[in-house]
């Protein structure tokens, strides 16, 4: 969001967009909710905890609901909620400090080269701003007693949290939804009894606001001043952030009084409260001086709230719902999938997960979990708003672990790993405007780093777009972040055919990076090749002869893949789109065969270093090198034999030395089986997962302790490694070519009976599965798009019984069925 007018448009263009798609929807009937157990998440007793409640979201508006009987707790988020402010944090001394520091790492003094990176290289200040909670609405039932027959549920096929239990004879049902249509977070209370229904209302947060009541409305407002909370952490900014604006209203049958500071509602049978929030970020102050954003118009942003409060409040609570239901089911039905009937759909989820963590198995809760990965990309990452960050949208302190701000060195990547396979292409786009965001910051650090055109983004990143290294040498200097995320638009091109995405978006963002990256690589004297560096392998650490351990190196083999991968995806960019041959792409060219091989190290594993190196942690949580595997597809079992061998015994020594100890890590770790097509291993790594980093609500955690804190990237890159179980697409696409088509590539023998709708491939193509005793029956192909397509099916598969709409259709030696599709067409294959 670059200008005033873009930041304010958003929220009326994405309500409306929303709103007529709910409209078309509702006219069409698709809203009818099942007559089966819906796909949902169901508690029996109150969350006590944040980690525990249960999220709703709209991409801009979050809410945790705790599900409380007398006093109930929603903590409340909005994306744009950040401390600190747009600054140049780049370390004057770094230009003429890094050719010095390569000279220093070639010649082999190491300690010199990072006590240099230290002093000249760290971004000034080193802590970057931190995404920050919006605050608490506090509902207190001071006339309810003891509650029976309690459940909570959060139903993941309409998006709604549902709060339902008995108090002195009477039932009391909440729900709790986030409306993209109508841009409000919206609280429907009812009572069985007429006039039972009596409640108080207030609103709070950690630091730096003010509320007060009146005239019906519940007022919180304040500034998000940067907090230290974390000790022993450097001091992170000016005291300043962005200033937020929150109004709560009701909606109701009974009588409504307001004090200084509470909203109360008496005699009523049923209550809507009606909730939204406007920053400075999106309405900054009206004129150009540097700190507009911070400052904001304080008129503009209350307009914009009461403007959605009053549009809500004219809307009864059904239509609102069924308006909200209609929105994210658009994106929610596209993909089914089950292993069969679920004999625990009526279990509590908490229960189910214990007997996980217990040693058992829950096949029916892979499927859920699997959505609830889909729930919070829909949730916390719609067109037009902010990415998805450490914590998507979710987030109860003013001082989060690692500030939840955009981790680029994995986390933001694997946050969208599964957008284009799980059929939400669209709500990639987000990160697309975090990468172009941070264009002009990734353009200066560049020239006065590296001397180098082009962009370059380290491993942090945040609201400002900021792109200068933070955190010390581990994960600091590592300036790949916006080369990886670039390769993310390219994905998205290969999964849509989008040829306008791939000429206005994709080539140019590549073409940045291409250029940082030519600039970057230097000759290494020993070898001759081209590498990087300064740099590391993310947050790991090599062992030299002397026992010394380091992080600064040249040429870490991720570094090197994906420079490769960049540089291949540039130059078939331009062959795709016919563009003429011009330096950039002549020196791509070039630099392609200079750089270094992937080695595989004295015991078989994937070399992680240009040297081979003993590792300080041979259980580290990254596993960088293997980014070849997976998200990248330069190794593959059929194609490079070797080094997937080599990847597969690097995932085995790192498992054995308690690797795989967060979340997103273990998830990683599934991907990679996935992609090495070992069924059995990437089953057992799930279940690993689920075991050792998921909470009982689902929410996945980073790290294997009980308070370890919450992240969204487990949740989100657990089931991309479910869906690559399932669907494949990448073979052969590292060489610019749509790749194979692999249905059911890695099915574990658990999975014996199963199905699924609606996965994509790349190549423009949608597919559809079903499975019995462990044997494919039949596939569905349907093309978006004029398209040869190459299918594949497992060794196991019964010979083809039937088929239909698939004239041409032709199976060669290998297996491997062709056909040229045309757009909307639709085959079916049927296997004995």
């Amino acid at each position: 969001m670059s200008s005033r007018t873009t930041r304010r448009s958003f929220l009326a263009s994405s309500a409306a967009a929303a709103a007529v798609l709910a409209t078309q929807r509702l006219q069409a009937g698709q809203t009818t909710e099942p007559a089966t157990v819906p796909c949902r998440l169901l508690f029996r007793q109150p969350a006590t905890r944040w980690p525990d409640s249960v999220p709703v979201g709209n991409g801009r508006l979050g809410a945790c609901v705790f599900g409380g009987t007398s006093q109930e707790r929603i903590q409340l988020n909005e994306e744009s909620i950040w401390d600190g402010e747009r600054r140049d944090r780049n370390n004057p001394a770094a230009g003429q400090a890094v050719p010095q520091i390569r000279a220093l790492l070639f010649a082999g003094r190491v300690e010199e080269a990072e006590d240099l990176a230290r002093q000249s290289m760290l971004a000034i200040p080193q802590r970057m701003p931190c995404y920050q909670t919006l605050g608490d609405l506090h509902l207190h039932f001071d006339n309810l007693a003891d509650a029976t027959d309690y459940a909570l549920e959060l139903n993941l096929e309409t998006a709604i949290a549902t709060t339902s239990f008995v108090s002195n004879g009477t039932r009391y049902t909440r729900e709790v939804l986030s409306s993209a249509p109508d841009q409000v977070i919206a609280v429907h209370l009812r009572s069985q009894h007429p006039g039972a229904l009596q409640l108080r209302a207030t609103l709070d947060r950690p630091a730096h606001f003010s509320t007060q009541a009146s005239d019906g409305r519940l007022v919180l407002q304040g500034e998000a001043i940067p907090v230290n909370d974390n000790p022993g952490l450097p001091v992170k900014e000016r005291a300043v952030g962005i200033r937020f604006y929150a109004e709560l209203i009701a909606v109701t049958d009974g009588e409504v009084h307001t004090d200084a500071t509470s909203l109360q509602i008496q005699g009523a049978t049923q209550a809507t409260l009606l909730l939204d929030c406007a920053t400075s970020y999106r309405f900054p102050a009206a004129d150009d001086r540097p700190d507009n954003v911070n400052r904001g118009d304080p008129a503009a942003m209350q307009h914009a709230v009461r403007q959605h409060l009053a549009a809500a409040a004219q809307l009864p609570y059904e239509t609102l719902r069924s308006r909200h239901i209609a929105d994210y089911q658009h994106w929610y039905k596209r993909v089914h999938f089950d292993l069969g009937e679920d004999a625990n759909a009526n279990l509590a989820t908490d229960v189910r997960m214990q007997r996980i963590k217990a040693g058992g198995e829950d096949l029916g809760l892979v499927p859920i979990y699997t959505q609830f990965g889909r729930y919070l990309l829909i949730s916390s990452s719609r067109p037009g708003t902010l990415a998805a960050n450490l914590q998507g949208i979710w987030n109860e302190s003013v001082d989060p672990p690692w500030g939840s701000k955009y981790t680029v060195n994995i986390n933001a990547q694997m946050n969208y790993w599964m957008a284009e396979s799980a059929n939400l292409s669209e709500l990639h786009a987000p990160l697309f405007d975090l990468v172009d965001s941070t264009r002009l910051n990734a353009q200066q650090t560049a020239a006065r780093y590296y001397g180098a055109g082009g962009t370059v983004v380290h491993h942090n990143t945040d609201i400002w777009g900021d792109s200068a290294p933070i955190d010390g040498l581990g994960g600091g200097i590592w300036p790949m972040g916006r080369a990886w995320l670039a390769l993310h638009l390219w994905q998205h091109a290969q999964f849509t055919g989008d040829r306008r995405f791939l000429a206005q978006r994709a080539y140019p963002t590549l073409r940045d990076n291409a250029a940082f990256l030519l600039d970057y690589l230097v000759r290494d004297p020993q070898s001759g090749h081209l590498v990087t560096g300064p740099s590391c392998s993310p947050e790991n650490k090599y062992l030299l002869p002397d026992g010394r351990s380091h992080n600064l190196c040249m040429a870490p083999t991720m570094d090197i893949e994906i420079t490769r991968a960049v540089l291949e995806r540039t130059l078939a960019c331009a062959t795709m789109l016919g563009e003429a041959d011009d330096t950039l792409l002549q020196r791509a060219r070039q630099a392609l065969p200079q750089l270094p091989p992937l080695r595989i190290s004295h015991d078989g594993r994937l070399q992680e270093w240009a040297e081979d190196y003993a590792d300080q942690e041979p259980g580290h949580r990254h596993i960088s090198h293997l980014f070849a595997l997976y998200p990248e597809a330069q190794i593959t079992p059929r194609g490079t034999p070797e080094l997937a061998a080599a990847c597969r015994k690097t995932l085995d020594k790192r498992l054995a030395a308690g690797g795989g100890s967060t979340g997103w890590s273990r998830a990683w770790i599934v991907n990679c089986m996935a992609r090495l097509e070992d069924g059995d291993a990437a089953y057992s790594n799930l279940l690993a997962l689920l075991r050792q980093c998921t909470r009982h609500n689902l929410f996945d955690v980073c790290g294997l302790k009980e308070n370890s804190p919450f992240q969204i990237d487990g949740n989100l890159g657990g089931p991309a490694g479910i869906l690559e179980m399932l669907l494949q697409s990448h073979d052969g696409e590292a060489a610019a070519a749509t790749g194979i088509v692999r249905v059911l590539p890695a099915l574990p023998q658990a999975w014996q009976q199963g199905r699924f709708r609606g996965l994509r491939a790349r190549g423009g193509f949608e597919v559809s599965a079903a499975w019995q005793r462990g044997r494919l029956r039949q596939v569905r192909v349907q093309a978006s798009q004029a398209h040869p397509l190459r299918l594949a099916v497992p060794a196991n598969t019964g010979a083809l019984r039937q088929q239909r709409n698939a004239t041409g259709l032709q199976r060669n030696h290998d297996g491997i069925f062709h056909l040229s599709m045309h757009a909307g067409q639709t085959i079916e294959l049927n296997f004995v």
